[in-house]
């Protein structure tokens, strides 16, 4: 008497799925197999990237990678907005290299962790930084980066800051840059302004003016210099009181984690009367959909070229009422947005 074998049904499922599926690869058939992603951000007013981590997850979400089933998102956020996070940053990264499916880093704090993940291999989206930051760790954000870096880069022109400033103010000749030489993306910024060309200033003499000085110093020098317009970016938005209190106009970046809706309510009292921002969940969305691209096999790191942040430019009329400031018709027309 001959005895059957008996096979486990699920050896008969293996052996069907070879048979229909022969050339399928494990990325192919298991694209939604549970990630990680670790993301470092600092505080920066008025939500600490909140709508960064926000849009992300929303686009994964999406895509297929829901939280607490296929995807864990571990989220660390440092102590303060300054260089004296960096051990912090560094920490962070070394603590979850071996755990992590993708790093996102947000703002100055990715040039740090940079230097520890460039030779890991391990995905790295910086998610927003300036575009001048990301062109320090990149060659290029226009083609295929062909290393483990990629990202979304925030557009703030200078050049675009002091068009608009000579739109408004036809005839004014001193504009001053107000930094931290303490804060990283203060100073980047800053080396942006000295390398416009002559023809980029729009006929402004470009002054510096640097808190690390004291906040007392710097206002000394915007009234005794004859300072008809400034801006500034992470160090001036936290002394913007103090320097509100001068009514000399500002006309600057805000490189803040500010949506479209919250832009009207943020600016009242302030004498921001035009600028640029950049809504910092379209960047957090922008990423998702990179991250899942990469999660889904579609592409990979290397091949993800970085993306532009959506850019808007603004009036605020209110605020050039309240100086008694005339705003050309010719600068509403430049801009997308007006506050009234």
């Amino acid at each position: 008497m001959v005895k059957r074998a008996v096979y486990p049904a699920f050896f008969v499922s293996l052996v069907i799925l070879a048979v229909l599926f022969p050339q399928m690869s494990s990325s192919q058939i298991d694209v939604h197999s549970s990630k990680t992603v670790v993301i470092i951000r600092y505080k920066i007013e008025p939500n600490n990237f909140a709508s960064v981590v926000e849009g992300l997850k929303q686009s994964l979400k999406k895509r297929g990678y829901v939280e607490g089933k296929n995807i864990t998102y571990i989220d660390v956020l440092t102590s303060t907005a300054d260089q004296s996070s960096i051990p912090q940053v560094m920490e962070a990264v070394k603590k979850y290299s071996s755990k992590t499916d993708l790093f996102v880093t947000c703002g100055w704090v990715s040039m740090f962790a940079r230097i520890l993940l460039k030779d890991t291999g391990i995905p790295q989206f910086y998610c927003p930084t300036l575009k001048s930051v990301a062109l320090k760790m990149m060659p290029s954000v226009n083609s295929p980066p062909g290393t483990n870096l990629s990202g979304v880069y925030l557009m703030y022109p200078p050049e675009k800051i002091l068009r608009i400033s000579r739109l408004i103010l036809p005839n004014a000749k001193h504009y001053a840059y107000v930094f931290d030489s303490r804060i990283p993306a203060d100073m980047i910024f800053k080396k942006a302004y000295e390398r416009l060309r002559p023809e980029e200033r729009h006929d402004f003499e470009i002054l510096f003016f640097d808190l690390a000085n004291g906040i007392d110093s710097v206002i000394r020098k915007l009234q005794t210099n004859h300072i008809e317009a400034f801006g500034g970016i992470v160090g001036a938005f936290k002394n913007r009181k103090a320097l509100s209190s001068l009514r000399i106009p500002i006309i600057t970046a805000l490189t803040l984690d500010i949506e479209q809706t919250e832009i009207a309510d943020y600016l009242k009292g302030d004498n921001i009367i035009a600028g640029l921002f950049n809504p910092f969940s379209y960047c957090g969305k922008q990423a998702g959909e990179m991250a899942a691209d990469i999660f889904d096999g579609k592409t990979s790191i290397e091949n993800t070229i970085p993306r532009p942040a959506l850019q808007i430019a603004f009036v605020n009329l209110r605020a050039a009422r309240r100086l008694g400031i005339y705003i050309p018709y010719r600068a509403l027309e430049a801009v997308d947005m007006v506050v009234k």
